[in-house]
C-alpha cells in the first residue's frame, strides 16, 4: 500500500516527486546511470525546514532514506530503494562576509557559485574542478582541489555547520557547539550523522591572475611524463604553490586517441609560476601546452566542460603506498589504458596530497589520509548496457594488477561498493572515535546506508 503523504505535505514547502509525476525518471537520475533504483518519494527541499519535515516523516512512517545533493556518490547511496530522497540541491543559496574572509554555503551551491560570489575580492573557497558536484559532499569528505597543495582539503576549511539531526532538530555545529561533531563532519560527513544543510567556509587569498592551464603528450610519452610527475614531487623542492594534476584520457574527448595531460596551476606570481612549470613545460614533445595567464574561476570554468552527466560508471580506485608509484605501476597503468574499451574511460590522478594537507595531524580531523601523496582512480563510462561487462572488467583488472603498489586506504569521497573493511579503508584510526560521535548524535541508527558508520 502506497504511504500517505499528506503529513509531509502539509509541512513540506519543496516539491514531492512520485512515480506518478511525469518529471520522476529525469529527476531520479544521477551521475551514475548505472544506478536504477527506485525511490517511493523524492523531496526537493527549498529549506533547512524542509529538510527537517522530511527526516521527522521518514523517521515516523519508518521508511528508509537516503540524501542526494549533487547526485554524484559512485555507489549510488543517494537514492534509496522504495524510500525517500531527502534532496539538497536546491539549497543554494551563498553569504559572502568579506571583512571575515568566510562564506556560508547551501549544501546544493556548486564551486562555480561560490567562485562567482567571492572571486571579486580576491577570495576563494577550497572547491573541486566538477561544476556539478555540491559543495557539501565534496568536502564533507575529504576535498581535494587545486587550492589544497597550498591552502589544505575542504574540511580543513568549514568552520561552522547547520544541521538537522536524528530527531530532526535544527543543530548549529561549530569549535563551540557541537566540537566532536564538527571533528566527525570534517572528513566523514557523508557517514551517518545528520543532513547538513549549511557550510561555513574560510576563503584563501588568490590573486587575480594565476598560471593556469593544460598540457598534453601522446600516450608513448605517459611513462616518462609520469616520471617527471613523480620527481617533481617527491625529491622535496616541489613548490607548494604548484598542483598539478595528471589524466590519461581521449583528445579530443570522447574519439580522439589516447593522452597523457598534466593540468593545475600556480597559487602566486605568474612569473614564480613560469619557472616552476619551466621543467613541465619542457618534457618531451607536447600535443599542445595551453598554460596562461587567467583568472582561478576562468581555469575551473574551463576544466569542468568535458565532464558528461548521465553516463554509466564503474569506479576503482585507491592511494598508492610510499614508493607505489613507480615504474612498474606506470607500464601497468599505461597498457590497461591501451586496452580501455570506452573512449569516455579515464585513470585519474586529482588527489594530489603533500604540502598544507601534510601538516595537518592525522587525528585533527575525521579525514585520515594526511600522508598519501598520490591517488588512482580507474572510472570506466559508457553508454549503453551491452558494454557493461567489458567496462565493469577494463575497471577491476587495473585496480587488481595494481594492488601491489597500493596501500589500501581508500579516499570516502570515490566510494566502492565492494571493499570488503571499508571502514579501515576510510577512516583508518579515527573509526573508533567516529562510532562514539554516531552513537551520541544518531543512538537509533536513522541515517544508515551500507557504509555509514556503526554504532559501537
Amino acid at each position: 500500500m502506497p504511504i500517505d503523504l499528506s503529513p509531509l505535505r502539509d509541512r513540506f514547502g519543496g516539491v514531492l516527486t512520485t512515480p506518478k509525476d511525469p518529471s520522476y525518471e529525469r529527476e531520479r537520475v544521477l551521475f551514475n546511470t548505472r544506478i536504477r533504483r527506485r525511490p517511493e518519494v523524492l523531496a526537493r527541499c527549498s529549506s533547512t525546514e524542509d529538510v527537517a519535515a522530511a527526516v521527522r516523516f521518514a523517521r515516523d512512517v519508518g521508511m528508509p532514506f537516503a540524501v542526494r545533493g549533487g547526485g554524484h556518490h559512485a555507489c549510488g547511496f543517494s537514492l534509496a530503494e522504495n524510500g525517500l530522497v531527502v534532496d539538497t540541491g536546491g539549497l543554494r543559496g551563498v553569504s559572502f562576509d568579506p571583512a571575515t574572509s568566510s562564506a556560508w554555503a547551501g549544501a546544493g551551491a556548486g564551486w562555480r557559485v561560490i567562485d562567482a560570489a567571492t572571486g571579486s575580492a580576491g577570495l576563494h573557497g577550497p572547491g573541486g574542478d566538477c561544476p556539478t558536484v555540491s559543495n557539501a559532499g565534496y568536502s564533507l569528505g575529504g576535498g581535494y582541489g587545486l587550492l589544497s597543495r597550498t591552502f589544505g582539503l575542504g574540511c580543513d576549511h568549514i568552520e561552522a555547520a547547520e544541521l538537522v539531526d536524528a530527531s530532526g532538530d535544527v543543530l548549529s555545529v561549530t569549535a563551540d557547539e557541537h566540537p566532536d561533531l564538527l571533528w566527525a563532519l570534517r572528513g566523514a560527513g557523508g557517514a551517518g550523522f545528520g543532513v547538513v544543510t549549511r557550510l561555513r567556509y574560510r576563503l584563501d587569498p588568490v590573486p587575480a591572475s594565476v598560471l593556469g592551464g593544460v598540457i598534453a603528450w601522446p600516450l608513448d610519452q605517459a611513462e616518462s611524463v609520469f616520471r617527471l610527475y613523480r620527481d617533481l614531487y617527491t625529491t622535496g623542492g616541489a613548490d607548494e604553490r604548484l598542483s598539478l594534476y595528471a589524466l590519461l584520457t581521449t583528445e579530443p574527448y570522447p574519439e580522439g586517441d589516447p593522452v597523457i595531460v598534466l593540468y593545475g596551476l600556480y597559487v602566486g606570481p605568474v612569473a614564480d609560476g613560469e619557472a616552476a612549470l619551466a621543467p613541465v613545460r619542457g618534457h618531451g614533445t607536447p600535443l599542445f601546452d595551453a598554460f596562461g595567464p587567467m583568472s582561478y574561476l576562468d581555469l575551473q570554468t574551463a576544466l569542468g566542460e568535458e565532464i558528461v552527466y548521465g553516463l554509466q560508471l564503474s569506479w576503482r580506485s585507491g592511494y598508492f603506498r610510499d614508493g607505489g608509484f613507480a615504474e612498474d605501476a606506470f607500464a601497468t597503468m599505461v597498457d590497461a589504458f591501451r586496452r580501455a574499451p570506452s573512449g569516455y574511460s579515464m585513470a585519474r590522478f586529482d588527489l594530489l596530497g603533500g604540502g598544507a594537507i601534510a601538516r595537518v595531524p592525522g587525528d585533527a580531523t575525521a579525514f585520515a589520509h594526511r600522508d598519501a601523496l598520490f591517488h588512482l582512480s580507474a572510472i570506466s563510462l559508457w553508454e549503453h548496457d551491452d558494454e557493461t561487462a567489458a567496462n565493469v572488467a577494463w575497471a577491476e583488472r587495473l585496480k587488481a594488477d595494481l594492488a601491489p603498489h597500493l596501500s589500501g586506504e581508500a579516499y570516502p569521497n570515490y566510494a566502492d561498493g565492494d571493499l570488503p573493511d571499508w571502514a579501515s579503508a576510510y577512516y583508518g584510526a579515527n573509526y573508533s572515535r567516529l562510532q562514539e560521535v554516531k552513537r551520541r548524535y544518531d543512538p537509533d541508527d536513522v541515517f544508515h546506508h551500507p557504509q555509514s558508520v556503526r554504532l559501537p
